[in-house]
């Protein structure tokens, strides 16, 4: 779910990798009732919701992790072709790189809206 180069780009920004690890156990634990949620769907429409809302919430889930590789592997590049004097620079600048900021509240409500649907699936027996 997480490549190095994610949690790498976690631990260089000095953002909380514990997130990542949760996210991933959070869709783990999920993933495990997929199955019995799809067989369900077909004859019960709040499952069928339920499972709409889920799903939505991985493809949420999906895009960060994208996001997040993507860049984790242009920040590689960049240290890559910069002297010392640009690497400084560029770490000061992406210190304050508004993207780093909204991942860890963006990681925490994928986290939030899953474990809130997992709740939600209890109701749906």
């Amino acid at each position: 779910m997480a490549s190095s180069e994610v949690l790498d780009f976690f631990r260089r920004r000095k953002l909380d990798d514990g997130l990542l690890k949760n996210l991933k156990i959070t869709l783990l634990a999920v993933n495990a009732v997929l199955d019995d949620a799809e067989e369900k769907q077909i004859t019960n429409a709040a499952v069928k919701r339920w499972l709409d809302e889920l799903k939505d919430v991985f493809y949420h889930a999906e895009d960060l992790l994208d996001q997040i590789a993507t860049e984790a592997l242009q920040s590689k590049l960049e240290a890559g072709s910069q002297n010392f004097m640009t690497q400084v620079r560029g770490f000061i600048s992406s210190s304050l790189n508004p993207f780093d900021k909204g991942i860890t509240s963006r990681v925490k409500k994928i986290i939030e809206n899953v474990e809130l649907l997992q709740n939600k699936r209890s109701y749906l027996a």
